[in-house]
């Protein structure tokens, strides 16, 4: 028969510790239930016989045998329950199948007793019906007991006759209820007392594991807040088997930061160095416009602009500082109020209203909000008519969150999907490269924070940026 061994198993390390204690524990408890409910129940036994086998021999030894057969008991037994009726603990002697003498206990009852119960000798065990038709736990012994011994007188004087020996039955019985009464008042205690050991176990057990595993809760924290650039290595490990791995997650870190730097560095020197030959080609599609080549200055005109808008975005990316830095937080207003004071003189009759809470710290390196805050604003008065909206709140999850609106022509809800890639213009006559936008998803992308595109009620297009965990203070 082979085992399945592709049974599902709890994901939560926990609950596979708990659920091992549980399989250990439980079956040995069990067993040591029954070894020791067993154990009792054959001392109890062991007990009751040797008690019975003592009643057994103290009753062989008081009864004596009469002239004329009768049989008399010369004491009594040492328990005073033979002498109370129906006690539970009764005797009797037997000559056959006919009761001799009895003990008061039995009152006017007999025990049903054969002449072939003792026929091999020994004291035998047998379960007899007591008087009120209850089981008894019965020993039963033949033993052979001489007559008085009979002078007889003849006429040369008197003879000794031999005395004739006869077996009697003997029998000691007590009511088993009594034996089984004793093992469930046993049973009862060890049960309660095993179901309190399973309580305690289960309870240390739990702590044990708890408490256990607390530093890799505390080691997932400290990782939570590397991912959110709160923190850039871990801590010393406080327990001895985690320092290695807390010693090679900090190697691994501090090598991803370099190559993450190496990479920037190489893309931001890749991006300026193409400045100089797109330069030159600028200058000979110039050159050959002058010499009426109208069509093919304007084919690599388009190229450089192709390539332009890549480079751009690129020098963007390789700026953003995202969760790999240190966790930044930056007053929104003080940025908000100065891209408007920046933005206010390309447009005199553009309204800007501003409601941002004077307390509100966006979790976010300066530079990369600025970036962000700018191009949401800048976009938002390209299509503005004459008013654009600028709201900064926490909502009721305690978020950080930006909402940026104007009251302009809109974008139709089909085209939310593509208004965010890159180079994507919605109106081919607005100046730009149609990059801003784009900058924007990467820059959330990086940090890990949602934008969410909806019809203004002014009528224009809203932008809200919700900001990962909650708002804090400026202090």
């Amino acid at each position: 028969m082979r085992l399945n061994t592709n049974l599902p198993m709890p994901r939560s390390l926990r609950w596979r510790l708990l659920l091992l204690s549980l399989l250990v524990v439980a079956p040995a408890l069990v067993l040591l239930a029954w070894q020791l409910s067993h154990t009792f129940e054959q001392s109890v036994e062991a007990r009751v016989r040797h008690e019975l086998e003592n009643h057994l021999n103290q009753l062989i030894a008081r009864v004596r045998v009469l002239p004329g057969g009768k049989l008399q008991l010369t004491d009594h037994l040492s328990d005073p329950r033979f002498n109370v009726p129906l006690s539970g603990l009764y005797w009797q002697v037997n000559d056959g199948v006919r009761p001799l003498l009895r003990s008061r206990s039995l009152w006017d009852s007999a025990l049903a007793i054969s002449k072939d119960m003792p026929r091999r000798g020994g004291v035998h065990e047998y379960v007899l019906k007591g008087p009120r038709e209850e089981d008894l736990y019965a020993l039963v012994r033949g033993a052979w007991l001489e007559s008085p011994v009979a002078k007889a007188t003849s006429g040369e004087g008197t003879d000794t006759v031999d005395a004739p020996s006869r077996r009697y039955i003997f029998v000691v019985a007590v009511d088993h209820a009594e034996i089984t009464a004793a093992e469930r008042g046993f049973n009862r205690q060890l049960y309660f007392g095993l179901a309190a050991l399973a309580v305690i176990l289960f309870v240390s057990i739990a702590a044990q594991v708890l408490w256990g595993l607390k530093p890799l809760d505390r080691l997932r924290r400290q990782l939570e807040r590397i991912r959110h650039g709160e923190r850039k290595q871990l801590s010393a490990a406080d327990t001895a088997e985690l320092a290695p791995l807390i010693d090679e997650l900090n190697k691994l870190l501090v090598a991803q930061e370099k190559a993450i730097e190496e990479a920037r560095a190489r893309a931001g020197n890749l991006a300026h160095g193409m400045k100089t030959p797109l330069a030159v080609l600028g200058a000979r599609a110039r050159d050959l416009r002058r010499r009426g080549l109208h069509e093919d200055a304007a084919e690599i005109e388009e190229q450089i602009r192709q390539l332009s808008r890549h480079i751009e975005h690129e020098l963007a990316r390789s700026k953003i500082h995202g969760g790999r830095a240190a966790r930044h937080r930056t007053p929104a207003a003080v940025v908000i109020n100065g891209i408007v004071r920046a933005l206010k003189p390309l447009n005199d009759t553009l309204e800007w209203r501003v409601d941002v809470e004077d307390d509100l710290v966006l979790p976010m390196e300066k530079g990369d909000l600025m970036e962000l805050v700018g191009n949401l604003m800048e976009n938002a008065a390209k299509w503005a008519r004459s008013l654009v909206v600028v709201r900064g709140r926490t909502d009721e999850r305690g978020r950080p969150c930006l909402v940026v609106e104007d009251d302009g022509p809109g974008v139709p809800p089909e085209k939310y999907g593509t208004i965010l890639k890159r180079g994507t213009r919605l109106d081919e006559q607005v100046r730009g490269s149609g990059l801003g936008l784009a900058i924007v998803g990467d820059i959330l992308q990086s940090y890990g924070y949602t934008l969410r595109l909806f019809p203004s009620e002014m009528g224009g297009l809203g932008v809200r940026v919700v900001f990962a965990g909650k708002a804090s203070s400026a202090r």
